[in-house]
């Protein structure tokens, strides 16, 4: 009889462990932040997937207040293609100033030609990119 009480006690405490660690995972997961585009987050660099999308956690460009938040990662790497780009455009500017040139666009209409094309597109790229960051990849809530 005592064996049997030891064991009934066994079982009894291993099911209301159980029970407990169900239970406490279910509510932790239940309570857990929902992740996307301008939730806030606590590591800088921190991944995660949901669903198909990945995010990562840093300070997303167009949400305010500037704080560390979860974004895609398509966001995370659009811009840091988006800095080259206006970087690129920077240094053309410089050259064109050099030369007496006040935009791009009055350079590129003095060269003409593919130079003038290359101009045009690399305007169009950084316009094309801000929006479609602004619009889809870094939006609160996508």
């Amino acid at each position: 009889m005592v064996k049997n009480s030891k064991k009934t006690r066994a079982v009894v405490v291993a099911a209301a462990f159980g029970l407990f660690l169900s239970t406490t995972a279910f509510a932790t997961t239940a309570n857990a932040a929902k992740v996307s585009n301008g939730v806030a987050c606590s590591k800088t660099g921190a991944k995660t997937k949901v669903g198909k999308k990945n995010y990562v956690c840093g300070y997303n460009p167009y949400v305010t207040p500037t704080k560390r938040t979860w974004m895609l990662n398509d966001c995370k790497l659009s811009n840091d293609l988006l800095i080259q780009l206006k970087d690129a455009e920077e240094n053309m500017l410089l050259q064109a100033n050099i030369f007496g040139y006040k935009t791009l666009t009055d350079l590129g209409t003095a060269l003409g030609g593919q130079e003038q094309k290359d101009v045009n597109e690399l305007v169009k790229a950084i316009a094309d990119s801000e929006a479609v960051m602004k619009n889809t990849l870094c939006k609160k809530g996508k």
